[in-house]
Parts: C-alpha cells; sequence; structure tokens
C-alpha cells in the first residue's frame, strides 16, 4: 500500500508483482490535501489525511484485501511535532504560510548561505525546515524542548501506524540540516542556530521496517496487522527509483507536480562551487545514491489558475486547458515560474496580469484561459531547459535523453515544448512513478526485490513509455536566451 501526499492532493494504491515479474497497480482512494487556519497559520490538517487513509484501508478489508506492507510518501521540508509519547503536538504549518518571510536574512545574520552550502548541500530556500524552526522558535520556543521532535509529513504518516518515532534520509537531507559528507544530522548547523539536537529523530533509509501496526488499530479497521517499510519518503525519490532507465545512455530526470524537479541521479555530491552557483541541491536517494536537483515552479501557478478561473466561472480539465494552449500565440510574453509574484497570492490570474504590466510586456486577460497556460507553459520548459543545461555544466557530462514522470508525463503540448526548449529527446512515463517506486521499495525490505537494478526491469517491463523529439523550430534556441536573460539566470 503507497500513501502519496502532495501538496494539493493525496492518493492511496496497492502494487502486486505478479509471477510474471510486472507490477500492477491500482488506486483505491484519492482526497484532497485540506490547508486550514489554525492558530493564525495555514496549517495541513493531518487528521482529516490520516482519516481518509483509515477509512480507504477500511474498505479494501471489507473487500478481502489485506496488504503486506505499508509506506508513505510526501513534498519536504513540511513537519509536524511529536512529543515523547509520540503524540503530535499542533498541525504542521505549511510552507507557504506567512511565517517563513524575512527567515532567509535571518539565517545569513549567522552563516552565508554559499557557507551553509558547504554543511547541507542545500540552496537558499524561504521555506526550509531550517527557516520553518527559526520562525517557530521565535514564536513558540517551548515546542522545541522537553524531548519533542520533528517529523517530516510522510514521517508522521508512518509513524501514525508503526509507532516509530524517525525520520527517513531523503526527507532528513532535504530539511537544510543534514550532512550529506557525513550522512547524519549536522550538529553544528543546529548548534549556530541554537537548535536542540533533540529536535531530530532516528534517521533511517529506503526499505527499513519501521513495525507492525497495532492490534487495537487494525481491529478497529477491520484490517491486518501490516508491516510498515520506509520508502523514500520524498515523493521524487520514490518516483527517481521507479525510471526505467535504458542501459548505456547518460541521462536526467523531470519529477513533475507542483515543483517540476530537473535532476540527476549520482554516487555522490559533485562540483559543491558550481551546484551553489545554479542553485541547485544534493539530497538523498534510495540505494545510498545522491539526487542532483533544481527546483522549477510548475504545476502550481495552474493549479492556482484553475482555482481562479472557477472563481470566474470558468470550467476546464487539464487536457482541454492545454489544448486551448497549443492554439494560443507563442512567445506572447515571458513569465518568470519562480518569481516571488506567484509564490502564494490571492488570486493566480491577477498575479500573472500584475506581472506583465510591472515587467512591462503585452497584457493579457485573466479570462483568457489559453495565453496564459501557454505562458505558464512555455516558462517550465525554458526553466526545464536551464537546469538541464546546468546540469550538464555540473557534472561535465552530456545528457542523451530525459525522463518525465509523474502526473505532467501526460501533458503532450508541454511534454512537445520541453523536447524542443531542451533539445533532445524526451521519455515520458510511468505517470505514477512515484506510487509505484514506493510499492517497489517496500518490496525490497521485504526482500522480494534484492537491487535497483531489478526494481527498475521491473518497471521496464510494466510501463507504457512515449518519447518526443525536438521539431525543426528554430525559435527556441533564440527564444531561450532571451528568456535567461529575462530572469536573470547566471549563465
Amino acid at each position: 500500500m503507497a500513501v502519496d501526499l502532495g501538496s494539493s492532493s493525496g492518493k492511496m494504491l496497492i502494487g502486486e508483482i505478479g509471477s510474471d515479474r510486472r507490477v500492477r497497480i491500482r488506486e483505491v482512494g484519492s482526497f484532497p490535501t485540506p490547508r486550514i487556519w489554525y492558530n493564525n497559520h495555514i496549517c495541513i490538517n493531518i487528521y482529516h489525511v490520516l482519516h481518509q487513509i483509515g477509512e480507504n484501508l477500511r474498505k479494501l478489508g471489507l473487500e478481502g484485501i489485506y496488504p503486506d506492507s505499508f509506506g508513505a510518501d510526501s513534498w519536504s521540508s513540511d513537519f509536524g511535532i511529536v512529543n515523547p509519547q509520540g503524540e503530535l503536538v499542533g498541525l504542521p504549518v505549511f510552507y507557504r504560510d506567512w511565517r517563513t518571510t524575512g527567515m532567509p536574512e535571518e539565517v545569513e545574520k549567522v552563516i552565508s548561505y554559499q557557507e551553509l552550502y558547504r554543511h547541507t548541500t542545500q540552496r537558499r530556500m524561504q521555506d526550509s525546515t531550517l527557516c520553518q524552526l527559526l520562525a517557530l522558535k521565535k514564536e513558540k520556543p517551548e515546542l522545541l524542548e522537553g524531548g519533542n521532535q520533528i517529523l517530516f509529513l510522510g514521517d508522521l504518516l508512518m509513524q501514525f501506524f508503526s509507532g516509530k518515532t524517525c525520520s527517513e534520509v531523503t526527507l532528513a537531507s532535504y530539511s537544510q540540516l543534514y550532512s550529506m559528507e557525513h550522512m547524519r544530522w549536522d550538529t553544528g548547523v543546529l548548534d549556530m542556530f541554537d537548535i536542540p539536537r533533540s529536535i531530530c529523530p532516528e534517521v533511517v533509509h529506503p526499505c527499513a521496517q519501521l513495525g507492525q501496526l497495532n492490534a487495537r488499530m487494525a481491529s478497529g479497521l477491520g484490517i491486518n496487522r501490516f508491516e510498515v517499510i520506509a520508502p523514500a519518503g520524498h515523493d521524487t525519490s520514490s518516483a527517481v527509483a521507479a525510471i526505467p532507465v535504458e542501459p548505456g545512455r547518460k541521462w536526467g530526470f523531470i519529477s513533475t507536480g507542483s515543483w517540476y524537479l530537473v535532476g540527476m541521479e549520482l554516487e555522490k555530491p559533485v562540483n559543491l562551487d558550481l551546484c551553489y552557483h545554479y542553485n541547485f541541491s544534493n539530497t538523498g536517494l534510495a540505494f545510498g545514491k545522491t539526487m542532483l536537483k533544481r527546483n522549477v515552479a510548475a504545476m502550481w501557478l495552474l493549479q492556482e489558475c484553475m482555482k481562479s478561473w472557477k472563481k470566474r466561472g470558468i470550467n476546464y480539465t487539464y487536457p482541454e486547458i492545454h489544448a486551448l494552449a497549443e492554439k494560443a500565440e507563442p512567445f506572447y510574453a515571458m513569465l518568470d515560474t519562480d518569481a516571488a509574484d506567484f509564490y502564494n497570492p490571492d488570486d493566480m490570474c491577477d498575479a500573472i496580469c500584475r506581472f506583465l504590466e510591472r515587467t512591462g510586456q503585452k497584457t493579457v486577460s485573466a479570462e483568457n484561459v489559453g495565453q496564459i497556460t501557454r505562458m505558464i507553459d512555455e516558462g517550465i520548459a525554458f526553466k526545464c531547459a536551464y537546469a538541464v543545461n546546468c546540469l550538464e555544466k555540473i557534472t561535465g557530462s552530456a545528457l542523451d535523453v530525459i525522463y518525465v514522470v509523474g502526473g505532467g508525463s501526460a501533458a503532450t503540448v508541454l511534454n512537445a515544448m520541453i523536447a524542443d526548449a531542451c533539445n533532445r529527446e524526451i521519455i515520458t512515463g510511468p505517470r505514477e512513478a512515484t506510487s509505484i517506486g514506493n510499492c517497489l521499495l517496500q518490496a525490497c525490505g521485504c526482500g522480494e526485490i534484492s537491487s535497483c537494478e531489478e526494481l527498475r526491469e521491473i518497471v521496464a517491463h510494466s510501463s507504457e513509455r512515449r518519447s518526443y523529439f525536438p521539431a525543426s523550430q528554430r525559435d527556441w534556441p533564440e527564444r531561450f536566451e532571451e528568456y535567461r536573460q529575462f530572469c536573470n539566470l547566471n549563465p
């Protein structure tokens, strides 16, 4: 059983490996990830998430389906706090909440981000766990005392079912509190910010067995006492495990969602000076590998535009929206998808209109669905192309192919743009890479899969893929350089 908790929605899938060594998955439930105002902050209603998981497990039990194992993944940085009895204290605060405003500047009063990068290989981020803890320390320092510990959201869901308080390494490594060099919490960073070391739990690795569901909860839900097994807790890390790479080709990846994470799988962090220069992070992956990646603000903009259009009485599906984008005017205007204007505006369509005015570009109506979507898609494609170029400079090797996995693998118009912008082959699929990776890493923990290569061979035999090749459009290279300069991206 894989629980994949995203910042906009969560879903549950069951996976089974057949005698033909193919994995088959089935979605058994989905639910919005609810955000509520609680104690003057935007919070994740994790209790609602837990209730939805329990209800879906109950329904499976009524069908006579009892999973052997259970694992959860989530986005990174956000956390809940549990007391020494394992009880949640308050609610996790959403990373786009106001509380981290000005926190990067507070960090720089203590240490430069360039020096901090050498400790944690994490870029400057307003929403990092470090910034969130500094904000919490100002507001409620008592929550960091008394043996309380932080649990990232995937860790927290697994703790609810296993009772074990620990942090899976792919989530911990994203926190700006963890040393990828020494593979442990960086006590030097904790001490320089006067954050109690006790706040950091034990770190475990993907495939670790965390414990069985307790008998009372199993009886209450009408299900079996399954084993809780950690996947790669960071959703992108689980997705990368399930990329069906072709041997002999140099590859990178784009893991799609609210953010597009553009990266490579490496044996260890490399060239930290260039990583810092190009704003890349190094975090953990399954099987002891390292993920070198850059975040690109992506579907967050379109998700928020859809909310805005819905308020205006405009209702389209994603395929309909991208079909309108395909017919819209190419290169109408440039959107820096990572601009602060789009971090968490009250109305994303209005924010885009104001951005165009502020930057002296042609304006557009907030109701112009096709043109706004095309501008977002082109911005995402250009940012992905920039990240791919940076990957090659950092690692000193040319990439033959880029794998696009996750929900965005179905966005045919955008994937064609990415192929054009990157000027190389794009291979898409599987769409449910995160959940497949989650399930198969659990299978590793159960002893059913013995290696990364075997895992990826199973995925390759189980999923369909589609290739996109760059079209003979001369505009993209010229437009890319204009876009790089417009966004002030490092050459």
